[in-house]
C-alpha cells in the first residue's frame, strides 16, 4: 500500500471513529458532509520527486495554480515541450472531463481501469487526459499537453506512460 493510499484509508477510519463517538456521546451526528477541499484528502503537489523525474518532469518545475475548476486540487510540471497536470477531486466522474464531444477510450494503466480522453475542440495531437477513479468516489486526472510534434496517439501514449509511472503514489 502506498503512503497516499494509507493516508486516505486513515482519514476514512478517523472519520468513522468520530461518527461513532459523536453518536454514543449524543454530541450530534456525523452527517453526510463532503470534504470540500480535495487537497485535504490527497494533494497532487505531494507527488514524490523521484517518480516525477522518472516520468520526465523535474520536481522544481512545479506549479500549484493549475486546478481552475472548483472542487479540484492540482499541480503541474513542465519539461521541454510537455506539461503534465495532475488533478484530484473527491467526487467526480470521467464523463465530467473533456466535454460531451470528447473521444473516450477505456484503458488499463498500472493494473487500474480508467479512461483516455481527447477533447474534440482541442488539437488532439497536443492534449490527452487519463482519468482513474478512486475507491472513495474520487477521480484523478493526468493531463498531458505537448507543444512538440506528434500525433494524438503519441500524446496519449505519453499520458498513459506518465500515469503508469506516477501510479504508485496515486490514491487507490
Amino acid at each position: 500500500m502506498t503512503n497516499s493510499a494509507a493516508a486516505l484509508g486513515s482519514l476514512f477510519r478517523h472519520r468513522m471513529l468520530w461518527c461513532v463517538l459523536a453518536a454514543v456521546l449524543g454530541a450530534g451526528s456525523c452527517g453526510t458532509a463532503e470534504v470540500t477541499d480535495p487537497a485535504a484528502v490527497w494533494d497532487p503537489c505531494d507527488l514524490p520527486a523521484g517518480l516525477l523525474a522518472e516520468a520526465g518532469f523535474p520536481a522544481g518545475s512545479q506549479r500549484r495554480d493549475v486546478a481552475a475548476e472548483p472542487g479540484w486540487a492540482g499541480c503541474g510540471w513542465s519539461s521541454g515541450e510537455d506539461v503534465v497536470r495532475v488533478l484530484f477531486t473527491t467526487a467526480g466522474a470521467p464523463e465530467s472531463v473533456g466535454g460531451a464531444e470528447a473521444t473516450r477510450t477505456e484503458v488499463t494503466v498500472a493494473g487500474r481501469t480508467g479512461q483516455r480522453i481527447q477533447p474534440r475542440t482541442a488539437d488532439t495531437a497536443a492534449t490527452c487526459t487519463v482519468t482513474l477513479p478512486t475507491e472513495g468516489g474520487g477521480l484523478i486526472r493526468v493531463r498531458l499537453d505537448s507543444a512538440g510534434p506528434g500525433t494524438g496517439a503519441e500524446a496519449c501514449g505519453r499520458a498513459e506512460r506518465v500515469t503508469s509511472v506516477l501510479a504508485p503514489a496515486l490514491p487507490a
